[in-house]
Parts: C-alpha cells; sequence; structure tokens
C-alpha cells in the first residue's frame, strides 16, 4: 500500500495569504473545517483517503494561519470566498465537504454555484425546525464566541481546562494527547472578530433556502450524540435537500472524521463512490 503524506502550501485569495493542505491524486474534494478548527481537523481523512481523491483542506479565513477578511462576514461571502479558493487552484468543478458551520457555507457554495459543485457532503450539521430553535442554536454557538473573550495562551497547558472543552466535541475524549491539545489549539486560535461574526451565521435565514436550492446529491451525516448540532435538526436539514441521503453515526460526538474515522471514511467513500466520483 502507498503511503500518501499531506503537504502544507499556500497561495493567495483575494489578495490574502491563505493556508492550506493537499494529499492524494483524482477528482477533487474540498474538505471545510468548521467553527473553531482548522485544516488540521482532516488529518486522518488527507491519510486515509488520498489514494482516492484530490483532497484540499484550506485554513478559512480567522482560522488556522490563514489572516482574517476585512469587512462583515456572512455564508454568503465565505461561500464566494470558496470559489474564489478553487478558482486559484484551478479546480472548476469539485465535490465539497463542510463541517459543523462551515457545512452551511458549503450548503450555499452548492446553492450559489450549481455548475461547480458535484456532489455536497456537509457533516455534523443540523437546522433549525422554526423561529425558536433558530434563536436558540444562534445563542449557543454566540455565547461560546464570546466564552473566547477571556482566553489566554496559558490555557492550552491547563489539562482539566482542555478537557472540559474537549468533552463537549467528543463523545469519548481521545487517547492520544496530542490530538486532544491541537483541537483545542485550534479553537483557542480563532481570530476575534472571525469569531463572533462567524458564530451568528449559524442563525442565518439565509441557510433554509439554501438548502431547498441544492441540485447536487448530498449526504448528511450525523452525530448521536453531538452536544454542538442538535441531533433533532439532522432529518430536518435531511429533508430540506432535495437529493439528500442521510447516514447517523452511533456514539459519536462532534468530531467523526477524528472519533470515528473509519466508519466516516467508508460513508463517504461510498457515497462518492455511487456518483461515480
Amino acid at each position: 500500500m502507498t503511503t500518501h503524506t499531506a503537504s502544507a502550501a499556500e497561495t493567495a485569495v483575494a489578495g490574502l495569504r491563505t493556508s492550506f493542505r493537499r494529499a492524494g491524486q483524482g477528482y477533487p474534494l474540498l474538505l471545510l473545517h468548521g467553527w473553531g478548527g482548522s485544516s488540521r481537523l482532516w488529518h486522518y481523512t488527507l491519510r486515509d483517503l488520498a489514494d482516492r481523491y484530490m483532497l484540499i483542506a484550506p485554513d478559512l479565513p480567522g482560522f488556522g494561519a490563514s489572516p482574517p477578511l476585512s469587512g462583515r462576514l456572512s455564508l454568503e461571502r465565505l461561500a464566494d470566498w470558496v470559489i474564489a479558493f478553487a478558482d486559484a487552484l484551478g479546480l472548476e468543478r469539485f465535490a465539497i465537504n463542510g463541517h459543523s458551520l462551515c457545512a452551511a457555507v458549503a450548503v450555499h457554495v452548492a446553492a450559489r454555484y450549481p455548475e461547480r459543485v458535484s456532489h455536497l457532503i456537509v457533516t455534523s450539521f443540523s437546522t433549525f425546525r422554526d423561529e425558536r430553535e433558530r434563536r436558540v442554536v444562534a445563542s449557543i454557538h454566540h455565547l461560546m464566541a464570546l466564552w473566547l473573550a477571556l482566553r489566554r495562551p496559558w490555557m492550552l497547558d491547563v489539562q482539566p481546562l482542555m478537557r472540559l472543552v474537549g468533552s463537549r466535541f467528543f463523545y469519548r475524549l481521545p487517547a492520544d494527547h496530542a490530538l486532544l491539545r491541537e483541537t483545542f489549539a485550534d479553537f483557542l486560535a480563532m481570530e476575534q472578530r472571525t469569531a463572533l461574526e462567524t458564530a451568528r451565521g449559524a442563525g442565518s435565514p439565509t441557510i433554509s433556502a439554501a438548502l431547498a436550492a441544492v441540485r447536487a446529491p448530498a449526504l448528511l451525516i450525523a452525530c448521536r450524540h453531538d452536544q454542538i448540532m442538535p441531533p433533532p435538526g439532522a432529518p430536518v436539514a435531511a429533508a430540506r435537500i432535495p437529493r439528500c441521503r442521510l447516514v447517523w453515526i452511533e456514539q459519536c460526538g462532534h468530531l467523526p472524521m477524528l472519533e470515528r474515522p473509519h466508519e466516516y471514511h467508508a460513508i463517504l467513500t461510498e457515497f462518492l463512490k455511487d456518483g461515480a466520483v
């Protein structure tokens, strides 16, 4: 078996330096990390699926090693940024997989640019059934963003705090201390304004219309013990996308690509294989 190693690279998008990781050859699959993450979230995916696809995982603006965008942020603007990123790499058509909040970004990419997206995958994503739930989801993400105002660099070395935050994202905390530390470091490293403005996107009223406008074959991977995106909203989101398959992962929290990578990758591969990618 050939061993594939992800390479780190940079490109300019809208005049700003953008960091990304790339691995493999074949049909392109863009991987968008969620709120509080970075391209490191896809470590196992870049390793395990590189023999099938060209995997490209950017650090979105204001996350990881990419500087933030100026001006107001919105799901639509981030979707346009993703297309500009794909243009910078010469990708005309691709599959896209968005996690958590950036699943909503991926949905907007598919809705606004249907000719560019062959397959849509949304991971750990749910939506609201009514206005009350929309406000609850939005308030949860806003409170998490406000908490970041209290962060300090030394928090990364406070293991009880790291485990407390990690317990919100994992069903079972990983035995690999380095993996947990990386996840917490990315969470602490978000640029403050980016964190606040993107958190507001969780309750954006544009999400429902974008879900309905998707034309690509779609897959929603939901986790039964997700404490960030409420599981009851996953079937609601899947039902609003015209051609969407919903698959559950049991005993898993918000980060299936880290907590249950083998099962997660098998689901991805089956979906893309059925679509002849």
